[in-house]
């Protein structure tokens, strides 16, 4: 996944998660220590956030680095360390 794409989803997932949290663009970033432009910079995806932003936004918005990521393809996942494990294999035997 390009950048301009990952920065658009995590955009939209922000911009959701504030939204679902009933915060103003002013509240997320006092929350933060930003100021709104910025907030509005990443909701806009004109801002690319650093992994420290990511997880103040995350703290911030009481949500996971798995859910400000939602609908990132799994090399993103995998890349961070969050790929689901695979699943345990079936027994074949009966006991």
């Amino acid at each position: 996944m390009r950048s301009p794409e990952l920065d658009a989803l995590i955009a939209g997932n922000v911009r959701a998660s504030r939204a679902r949290a009933r915060m103003r663009q002013e509240d997320l970033a006092d929350e933060i220590g930003w100021n709104r432009a910025t907030v509005t910079n990443v909701e806009a995806g004109t801002r690319r956030i650093s992994l420290a932003d990511a997880v103040a936004l995350c703290a911030a918005l009481n949500i996971s680095l798995r859910e400000l990521l939602h609908g990132a393809p799994d090399e993103v996942f995998q890349a961070l360390g969050l790929a689901e494990p695979p699943p345990a294999p079936r027994s074949t035997s009966e006991a």
